[in-house]
């Protein structure tokens, strides 16, 4: 890929990345989930 097409992607990736893969280091759990908000407060960092 060009880098033009991996900077187009990479919003997306982190977005998986920190908020539903799976990490093993942390029992499984998305980095997000480490946070322990709210229902409300994720709806708002999540935009």
């Amino acid at each position: 890929r060009s880098s033009d097409e991996r900077n187009a992607h990479l919003p997306e990736w982190l977005h998986y990345y920190n908020w539903h893969r799976p990490h093993s280091s942390l029992g499984y759990q998305a980095p997000i989930s480490r946070l322990g908000l709210s229902v409300n407060n994720v709806v708002r960092l999540h935009s």
